[in-house]
Formats: structure tokens, sequence, C-alpha cells
């Protein structure tokens, strides 16, 4: 069984704001929550390196989705993260899928500041992504786990990261790294965040009759003792 699943619109960014140090950008516990009502957002993916005349000062961006999977109860063999990458592009911007915890970990909240740590690198749900594809849609397999967890949960949260920087935990040798990223704000869904996934067919309930001691008989579909 093929289908699609929509990103809900309360998708968007999170940066950590400027900070001293790059441990302190990217450990931040709470950041800013940024145009979660955008169509697109420049800074979807971002890692940005500020020299000054004293040490180096970083901010990261990374940005949070959630999708419906409430109607998915049989195995999922196939699935497909889609996402529409834009032209505003720099540095080292490939990306990364990781499990997420946002949005209250269930879709009830909002996203909020406090998401910005609200992820967990050691679950990752793709492999490194090719952002450079700014024409069309890029597809994206979605591993074991994520499928596993498309099964098991009623949503699944994902956080769209930085590869070489965030999830690598380098900081960046590039002054400027980002990628534009299309969101479910976008009008229409034609280029919106989508899952496309193949699920089992729900097994089929067999019909059972007891019977005990004693005559039966089959009349026209019908059981007579």
């Amino acid at each position: 069984m093929s289908a699609q699943i929509f990103a809900n619109s309360a998708d968007g960014t999170i940066n950590s704001g400027i900070q001293a140090d790059w441990e302190a950008a990217r450990e931040a516990t709470s950041g800013t929550v940024s145009q979660t009502t955008s169509a697109t957002e420049q800074e979807a993916i971002s890692v940005y390196a500020f020299a000054g005349r004293g040490a180096t000062q970083y901010r990261v961006h990374r940005s949070f989705f959630w999708f419906d999977t409430s109607g998915i109860s049989t195995t999922v063999s196939s699935a497909t993260l889609k996402l529409k990458f834009l032209t505003t592009r720099a540095g080292s911007a490939n990306a990364i899928v990781v499990a997420s915890t946002a949005f209250g970990g269930d879709g009830s909240s909002p996203l909020s500041d406090g998401d910005f740590d609200a992820l967990d690198f050691g679950t990752t749900y793709t492999s490194e992504i090719d952002t450079s594809n700014t024409s069309t849609y890029t597809s994206i397999t979605l591993n074991a786990t994520a499928r596993a967890d498309m099964q098991a949960n009623d949503i699944l949260i994902i956080a769209l990261i930085n590869y070489a920087y965030d999830y690598n935990n380098e900081p960046p040798e590039d002054d400027t790294t980002r990628v534009k990223v299309t969101f479910a704000d976008q009008t229409g869904t034609s280029t919106d965040p989508v899952i496309e996934y193949t699920a089992a067919a729900p097994t089929p309930t067999t019909p059972f009759i007891g019977m005990k001691s004693g005559k039966y008989k089959i009349v026209a579909g019908k059981i007579k003792i």
C-alpha cells in the first residue's frame, strides 16, 4: 500500500543565537524560533562563524518537522522523505535527518525555543543528504529505524541539521554555511515536505465458526442444527 504524508504546518527553524564558542552554540539548551509561518527559510540548515577582534563566535540553525503516522499499523517496507532545497546555498551545506522530541514529543505543542536541543544525534533517520539539487524534489531514503518509528508511533518528528559541522560536532571552516528549504506553509503541496511510503496490507481476519457435538447442515448459506 503506497501513500503520502505531508509535514504538519507547525514546522519551523530554531537558532542558537550568537555564542562565544562552538560548544556553547551547538550544545545550547534553548534558542530562538524563527519563521515558523514562512513558506521558505534561508537559514533552515545553517552554521555561521563570526570572526572578531577576539575569539570566533558561532550560531547554529536547525529545522524541525512532524508527520502524522497514526494511520500506519503494519510494517513499513520503504519510505522516502522528499524536500525541496532552493538556490540560496553556501559552504558545506549537506544535511542529515535525526530523531527529535520537539513539538511536545507528540505534536501537541508548537515549536518552542527550548526545542533547540530536542534531538538525538545518536538516532539517525538518513545518511548524509546532498542538498545541491535545487530544481526538483530531493528524494531521501529513510532507514529502518525511521520506518520502525513510523509504524510504532502516532507521529514521526525529525530534525534536519547541517551534516559537516553540527552533526559531526566540528567547528565550521566556512564563515557561512546555509541552505534554503521549502516548508509546509508554501502555497499548495507541490513542494511541501512529504514522506512517501509503502506499507504491508492489513492481515485479513479469518472467519471462525465453533462447532460442538451434534449434527450440522449448511443449506443456502445457513447452518441448521
